[in-house]
Parts: structure tokens; sequence; C-alpha cells
């Protein structure tokens, strides 16, 4: 593709990654605040680690390292707000649409207008499965994209796939497995794949060098936390929370084989159009006799819903499966491609269809109602403003997930478990008592009304309810006496 060409689309990806990531996503500007306690915890995990706190050791969660290093460049460019993660946000989806057209014209035969992009976007961006944006599994799109691209291309051109290239996606699978290792089932499919590819061509030297060069990608990806958590002595904190946590303490809705064909069916639903999109291309594929791209799609889907889905489902669960999203662009551009159209309309296609991916992400998002709060009215804010009163303040989150009040105050957090996760670790619980019970923080806030009754140095100073999307709740401030 010409230089120029590449720089059009890079334009316009942007363009449109801003267009419906400002409209659905609660990190943009017209959120006045992100409220997904999920998202807050990654901003004070990521606040945390660039400000010289250890990560599991001295704060704990239990996502990859990865995630809570780019909420970390987020909070550099924004420290009270999510403004600097929207930005993260839109150079990732935009990377993640651009790979999408690239993709969909192996079989298009030549390039597509970059105004095909909006199609995806919005499938994705105005989905129940978005959620409420900033989700890790928004984050992993373009690197399932790389993958998805790569080996696509792979079986469509007949030779073995470039050294640099197998490097480059060991190093980007390394990267997903340490943002959420959930998606290692697309990764066991991908290499199965281009494995048993490999063998039926005979190609036992490529094969034998593609496996290294994979390997050498993910040790590269895995080796700078290595450094970071072995400096610091918390090499057994990392696998703990990371992987011993997630596996045996983590408690999800059930597994078996029911369970997963049930989870799959709520991913379908939460994500209606994109997978309308994906089964379009399956259909396509196989009608027009490009089956090894049927096939290796259904399998890819399988292994990623097998380790993203069997244990347990939350809404944005199924976002990742939006990765197959982009190449339903195929038929659909095929069949554009039959009908002719007069010069000024071609011209004005591509502005009339970014304006109706606008319209239909201002009207189908799910976070529409709550574009344009008033920061004063949000409990983060109010607060924040009462606590910046008092010089040297400290802040605790008591009893519950993260609400964002140590995003707002842009205070770090006192002690380990600085919320109460959905891991079953009385240790959480055991350090926030003895805060309050010595009286180790200045202020504190949670869910409940009561807490003067066990903790009596501690009075409620006010309270605040809202309704962030999910039914409303009430959140109290109490201040040290």
């Amino acid at each position: 593709m010409p230089r120029a060409a590449k720089g059009k689309m890079a334009v316009w990806c942007v363009v449109i990654a801003a267009a419906v990531l400002l409209l659905c996503s609660k990190s943009s500007p017209l959120f006045v605040l992100n409220d997904w306690m999920d998202a807050n915890i990654f901003f004070t995990m990521g606040k945390s680690l660039f400000n010289g706190k250890v990560l599991y050791r001295d704060v704990f969660d239990h996502k990859g390292p990865v995630l809570y290093l780019v909420y970390g460049l987020g909070w550099l460019l924004d420290h009270t707000g999510f403004t600097g993660v929207f930005v993260l946000e839109v150079l990732a989806f935009a990377v993640f649409l651009a790979e999408g057209l690239h993709c969909a014209a192996l079989w298009t035969g030549r390039p597509l207008h970059p105004a095909w992009a909006v199609l995806p976007a919005v499938a994705v961006a105005a989905s129940r499965s978005f959620s409420h944006g900033g989700s890790a599994e928004e984050l992993l799109l373009p690197l399932l994209g790389a993958a998805l691209c790569a080996l696509l291309a792979g079986l469509e051109r007949q030779r073995p796939m470039p050294g640099k290239a197998v490097l480059l996606h060991g190093l980007l699978a390394g990267c997903a497995l340490w943002l959420k290792y959930t998606v290692l089932g697309f990764y066991l499919v991908w290499v199965a794949l281009l494995t048993v590819w490999y063998i039926r061509h005979h190609w036992w030297r490529a094969l034998g060098r593609s496996c290294g060069l994979y390997l050498a990608g993910m040790a590269l990806a895995t080796l700078p936390w290595g450094v970071y958590f072995g400096i610091h002595g918390a090499l057994g904190d990392w696998f703990t929370a990371y992987f011993y946590d997630n596996l045996f303490l983590y408690s999800g809705t059930g597994g078996g084989v029911v369970a997963l064909a049930q989870h799959f069916w709520w991913a379908v639903r939460d994500a209606l159009p994109g997978a309308a999109l994906t089964a379009l291309f399956v259909v396509w594929a196989a009608v027009t006799r490009h089956r090894k791209a049927a096939m290796a799609v259904c399998l890819l889907a399988g292994g990623l819903g097998l380790t993203s889905l069997m244990g347990g489902y939350l809404v944005y669960y199924g976002l990742v499966m939006a990765v197959f999203v982009p190449l339903g662009l195929v038929p659909l551009a095929t069949l554009a491609a039959r009908i002719p159209l007069p010069a000024p309309g071609a011209r004005l296609l591509p502005a009339a269809v970014l304006a109706l991916g606008v319209a239909g992400c201002w009207v189908g998002s799910p976070n529409a109602p709550l574009r344009g709060r008033d920061a004063e009215a949000m409990p983060q804010y109010r607060f924040a403003q009462t606590i910046a009163e008092t010089p040297g303040a400290t802040l605790l989150n008591y009893g519950t997930l993260d609400g964002g009040f140590y995003t707002a105050t842009g205070l770090l957090p006192p002690c380990r478990y600085f919320c109460v996760t959905n891991m079953p670790l009385q240790d959480q619980w055991t350090q926030q008592d003895a805060l309050l019970e010595n009286g180790d923080v200045v202020y504190a806030v949670a869910l409940v009304g009561n807490l003067q009754d066990r903790f009596p140095r501690y009075r409620c100073i006010d309270q605040c309810s809202y309704d962030g999307g999910e039914g409303t709740v009430t959140w109290y401030l109490y201040q040290r006496q």
C-alpha cells in the first residue's frame, strides 16, 4: 500500500475510533468520570506503579501487569480523570480497525475505503458487551487482531510466515498473556493451526525455527516483568495474585459444557450486530470455498471462548470475540463493488457513513443516558472537594470495589488492600478493619451508613446517591474525629 494510502487509512481509523468512543466509552470527556469500579481499580494500580509502589506486593488486584502499565500511562496524562486512558483507548481501537481493514482486503483483492471501518466500530462500541469502556477485553483487541490477520494471510499466501513476524507475534502474545491470560485459548489454537499448516506443507525447518522465535518473543514480553518483580522481591506475589488466586480462588458462575454454551449465547446476545457480521463472513467463506478461513475463524473463536467464557460470565467478557467482527466487511464490500455509484454519490458516501455511525452511537450506546452528568452531583468529586480541604489527608475505600475516590482526589492508597475485591481473601477485611480501628486514615468512603457503630473514631459527614447505570447507590463519607 502506498504511503499516502496508509496515511489516509490511519487518519480515518483514528477519527472513527475517536468519534465512536467519545460517545460510547465512559472514559471520554463527555462523561464526567468513568465510575466503573474495575476501571478505577486499574487506574489506582497504574497510578501506584508510577509512584513507586510494587504491584501485587504493595497494592493488590488480580489482573495482569500490562493492564496496569497502560492505565499508569493514562495517569501520566491526567492525574484525576480518564482523559489519558481515553487517548490510549482511541489509539488501540484505531489499530484494531486498521487491522480489520487490512484483513478484509485479503479477500476483496483491493484495499477498502477506510470508511468501511465505521461498521465494525459501531457494532463493537455501541454493543452491550462494550460495557463501560476501558476493559481489558477492549485493550486486547489490537493484539488479537494482529494475530488473526497474520494467520489468515498465511493460510491464503501458501508460504511460511517470515521470521521477524513470528517473533513479533510471540511478543504480542506475551503482552496479551500479561494483560489478561484468559485469551490463552486463542493463542493455543493459533499456534496449533500454524503447526498443522507447516506440517502439511513439509516446512520442517521453518516449523522448528518458528517455534523458537515465537517462544523467544513471549520471553521478551515476560523478561521486563521478571526483572521488575525480581528486583523488588515480589515474584511470589506476582504469581500468587495473577495465577493462583485467579485459578483457585476467583469464583465464576459455574463451569461445564452446558454453562459454556450458555455463556456463548449470552456473548452473542450482548453483541448481536457484531456476531451477525462474524457469522456472515463464515457463511461467505464456506460458500466461496475459502473453507480454511472459515474453519480457522471457528476454531479460534472456540478456543477464545473456551478460556474466556468457561468459568463465569460478566457482560464484558464476550467483547474479545469482537476481534472477528471486521471480517464481515468482506461479503459486504464484495457485494457493494457490484453496485455502480455516480461520482458525486461516491464522494459523499464515506462522510455519510461516518455521520450515520455517529448517530447510531449517540442513540444506541447503553451509556448514552450517562453523558453530560454534573460533576457536583457525583459523590467522587463532591467528596473530593471536602477531602482537599484537609492538608495531608489520607483515604480508605472501605468494604467494596474501588469507587473512584482515589481517582477523583488524586490520593495514593494507604495499604495493600485499598479496596475489597471479589477474591475470598479474609486478609482484605482484616487489614481494612485494622486501619479504621486504629484511626490510621483521615477519611473513609463506604456503601454503608453505619460504620461509626463499629469504628467509633469515625463520623459520617456526607452522603450522596447517584445512578451509574446499574441502579442507584449511596456513598457515605466518614472523617476521623
